[in-house]
């Protein structure tokens, strides 16, 4: 009987593993996505890019951050909107969130018309 809930727990802690890998994964890609994105914004995303932010969107392996970063940005006409502005709030100042995640939102929040020269190189070091 022990062995059996030994290799239950064994079963249930590598789905949970394999889960949280495949979310990190996309979450990953998704940030890539996202900086390369930003990175040559001029204003407002282009159709192909808003394709791509969609798919970010659509995508429930990416964490709830990830997804409100990517609305913000399919949102953007020279400036964040003001209800995405509230939700990247909430994204920076979430310390158990990535670096990358809390450095995404601030860049979208304080966009105006393009990203800054500063934030270009913050953006480029998350695609390298």
């Amino acid at each position: 009987m022990t062995n059996r809930v030994y290799g239950i727990l064994l079963l249930l802690l590598a789905l949970f593993s394999v889960s949280e890998l495949a979310q990190a994964r996309a979450g990953n890609e998704s940030i890539v996505q996202m900086a390369t994105i930003m990175h040559r914004l001029k204003h407002f995303p282009v159709p192909q890019d808003r394709e791509v932010l969609q798919k970010i969107i659509d995508n429930k392996a990416n964490s709830g951050a990830i997804r409100k970063i990517a609305r913000a940005i399919y949102n953007l006409d020279h400036h964040a909107l003001d209800q995405d502005k509230n939700l990247l709030q909430q994204i920076i100042r979430d310390k158990t969130l990535s670096a990358d995640e809390q450095d995404l939102a601030r860049i979208v929040y304080n966009l105006d018309h393009r990203p800054t020269k500063s934030d270009k190189e913050r953006l480029a070091r998350m695609i390298q």
